[in-house]
């Protein structure tokens, strides 16, 4: 694969990564660091379908991904200032249109992200319609009040496939919210199940600062693979 497309746009880093296959899936993933090329190396692994990958980091991170504000959560440096509807925005007006503009217009688009990226990704077909399939590995669905909001609110477009994963000892922690990360991800696999939506949620090994590119690959080797 050739060296990726770079650009900064809304003030973020953008890596485009083409598969040279037309028009490919676009997965747009959001990552607290540019690691494009491990997460591509592991799909190829994994015998993943051919995919054209929009790394997007650079962001801020607790901002720009917190659904609505809260204090602090997991340290008392959190800054959760609830900003992902706004950058929902921008992604679909500014970010979107400039990277389709090089790789054409994609057979489909996939949100994916892991942490607070992966409680964005199951956060944005709420608000944008840009998306038809979601990967949130190792997502923050700790995130206070997300899962009431996830089962109580309308899809902006109904995702057909959601794809949820954990390291199986991130719940195992004296941390009032981080200790319900695992059932509430289980309770929202079965809430998009009942809804028909295609979904499945996956147990890695580990913590949750463990494997963050096989977690994100394994993901989007079930939702491309899918037939």
């Amino acid at each position: 694969m050739s060296e990726p497309i770079k650009k900064t746009i809304d003030n973020k880093q953008i890596c485009i990564y083409k598969c040279g296959a037309e028009n490919a899936p676009a997965v747009y993933a959001n990552m607290y660091m540019e690691v494009g090329r491990a997460i591509l190396d592991k799909c190829e692994e994994l015998g993943c379908a051919p995919f054209d990958l929009v790394s997007i980091s650079g962001l801020r991170w607790d901002e720009e991904l917190s659904p609505w504000p809260h204090g602090p959560v997991v340290s008392k440096d959190d800054h959760f200032t609830g900003e992902a509807g706004e950058y929902a925005k921008r992604l679909t007006e500014l970010i979107i249109p400039q990277v389709e503009e090089i790789i054409g217009k994609p057979s489909r688009r996939v949100i994916a992200g892991y942490s607070m990226g992966g409680l964005f990704a199951l956060y944005a077909p709420y608000v944008t319609d840009a998306f038809s399939a979601t990967v949130s590995a190792s997502g923050s669905l700790w995130y206070p009040k997300f899962a009431e909001f996830a089962k109580t609110s309308e899809f902006a477009k109904k995702p057909d496939a959601i794809y949820l994963s954990l390291g199986d000892t991130e719940s195992r922690t004296k941390n009032k919210y981080l200790s319900q990360t695992e059932r509430h991800t289980e309770e929202l696999c079965s809430f998009y199940k009942q809804n028909g939506i295609k979904t499945i949620f996956e147990l890695n090994p580990g913590n949750h600062y463990q494997n963050a590119d096989l977690r994100l690959a394994k993901g989007l080797a079930w939702i491309l693979n899918r037939r």
